[in-house]
């Protein structure tokens, strides 16, 4: 019988863009967005999608960091884990007068293609149902969708 080897995976060292991690003794560089980079998502989002509210920020760029800082503590249980992070607290903080679950969705897609993923789902019609009803959804499940791309079956563990 074959055993899987445990990856041993550490951090060595952050600041507030990126992190350095060593998995089996290589180092990689995970990036994170900025507080900014979030804030110039939503305008992004608003202009494309043209949503009629006007750009405001509601929230706090604390608030918005403090969700940044809490993908960053789940650094040991992956970039999909720590994506769907970002793409539920960002959509339920609602830090924006408009766009928050399509911004959360372009948050968390960005930080996966930044850091050499893709998320499942690539068509946005397919997306928005599942983004729109985020906060009802684990973690778990969000890092699911994101893995398979996929609505269904979801609640159950694979």
């Amino acid at each position: 019988m074959a055993r899987r080897s445990q990856l041993a995976l550490s951090t060595r060292s952050c600041d507030r863009r990126s992190c350095v991690l060593a998995v089996d003794g290589v180092s990689f560089m995970v990036w994170y967005p900025s507080v900014d980079d979030i804030i110039c998502l939503n305008v992004l989002v608003l202009d494309m999608t043209g949503d009629k509210h006007p750009y405001k920020l509601l929230g706090s760029h604390e608030g918005i960091q403090a969700i940044i800082e809490e993908a960053k503590q789940q650094e040991g249980r992956g970039l999909t884990y720590q994506a769907a992070v970002l793409l539920k607290r960002l959509s339920g903080h609602h830090p924006f007068s408009g766009g928050n679950h399509r911004t959360a969705y372009v948050v968390a897609k960005s930080f996966l293609l930044r850091n050499g993923k893709r998320l499942r789902v690539r068509d946005w019609d397919r997306a928005y149902p599942f983004i729109k009803n985020v906060e009802n959804r684990t973690i778990e499940e969000i890092q699911r969708w994101i893995e398979h791309g996929q609505e269904e079956d979801l609640r159950r563990e694979p």
